[in-house]
């Protein structure tokens, strides 16, 4: 029984109305509490059944009817208390599975998140402007980078258990870690060069009709973008791919010149002054005609710096050769012998 409904009706008029004591007054206010709600009717049934167990009568004893009303009140809060017991012991099964949920819940947007930033990792990409100077960076896994100027790389913040992989564009020198669980791929547009430890330059400019690796030392492969394998190269070689007929060569070339511009000089000692033409086309991106009285063969031996632009970089050089020369628009440089 819900004590607020019996407490609504004033005890008073319970005692008296069990021993036959009622006034009109009470009995109107009995009448009304009943018209109230079908629980107070209830309720009342229920003090009704208490009091015939007692025999009650219209003589019964007041003492007899308080302990009728006071069995009736204990009842009542005996089935309260077991009604709050359940409640509370819902309730706090309710908690428990509401916070295994969440923990579970908790540990699978971790395990998501896990597995998530391991297949696919966050990209970095690296960038230099065209007049930019020279720019280093580390990988991961602790494999040096060097980009020249209008070149870019992407690489991944984490490599994968079994590959390092990264993909470039431009001219960049790179000193590759050795580790032979995880090869390392470049990926250009038109091949992927694949490493497992040694130092060398891939020359692969977006609008080049031709596109280069230079090996300094080490081993790497050449592969087709389905990973077949296309040519190895030794120090010292050169791959050289046309991009419109897709056919290579392998060249022999003085790996000093590739492994000194990223230090921003060019180191040359019995390089030929065509050779020398050849790397400086690859540094300022322009195209060097030289007249047919050049002499080509002509070997040197010296240091340019390379962090110059291309007219203080010819000046320098008409110091050691003799030659006339003429810059068209920054793209075409005229070299004739000075008469």
């Amino acid at each position: 029984m819900n004590s607020d409904h019996v407490n609504s009706l004033e005890e008073e008029i319970i005692e008296r109305y069990l021993a036959g004591e009622c006034s009109d007054a009470d009995m109107r206010r009995i009448f009304e509490w009943l018209q109230a709600s079908e629980n107070n009717r209830k309720e009342w049934l229920k003090l009704r059944m208490v009091s015939a167990q007692g025999v009650f009568t219209h003589s019964s004893e007041s003492e007899h009817i308080a302990r009728s009303y006071k069995e009736l009140r204990k009842k009542q809060n005996k089935q309260k208390r077991f009604e709050q017991e359940i409640s509370r012991k819902i309730t706090l099964r309710l908690m428990r599975y509401a916070a295994s949920i969440l923990l579970l819940a908790g540990l699978s947007v971790i395990f998501f998140k896990y597995i998530t930033d391991w297949q696919y990792p966050k990209m970095i990409v690296v960038a230099t402007g065209e007049n930019e100077p020279v720019r280093q960076f580390m990988l991961e896994d602790g494999s040096q980078v060097w980009l020249s100027a209008g070149s870019h790389i992407e690489y991944p913040e984490r490599f994968r258990k079994n590959e390092r992989s990264v993909s470039v564009e431009g001219k960049v020198y790179f000193e590759v870690n050795k580790d032979a669980n995880r090869p390392f791929y470049v990926k250009t547009e038109t091949y992927t060069v694949k490493v497992l430890g040694t130092s060398f330059e891939v020359n692969a400019f977006k609008y080049s009709q031709t596109s280069d690796v230079a090996l300094v030392d080490g081993e790497i492969e050449i592969l087709d973008h389905n990973r077949a394998a296309l040519c190895a190269l030794q120090p010292g070689q050169q791959f050289e791919i046309d991009k419109i007929s897709n056919r290579f060569t392998l060249h022999r070339v003085n790996a000093e010149m590739y492994a000194s511009w990223h230090e921003g000089k060019l180191e040359f000692n019995g390089l030929t002054f065509a050779e020398i033409v050849k790397v400086l086309e690859r540094q300022y991106h322009v195209r060097i005609v030289l007249d047919e009285g050049i002499a080509k063969d002509i070997r040197l031996v010296g240091s340019l710096n390379l962090q110059k632009d291309i007219y203080q970089m010819m000046r320098a050089i008409e110091l050691i050769v003799p030659i006339n020369y003429h810059v068209q628009k920054d793209t075409v440089v005229y070299i004739q012998a000075k008469k």
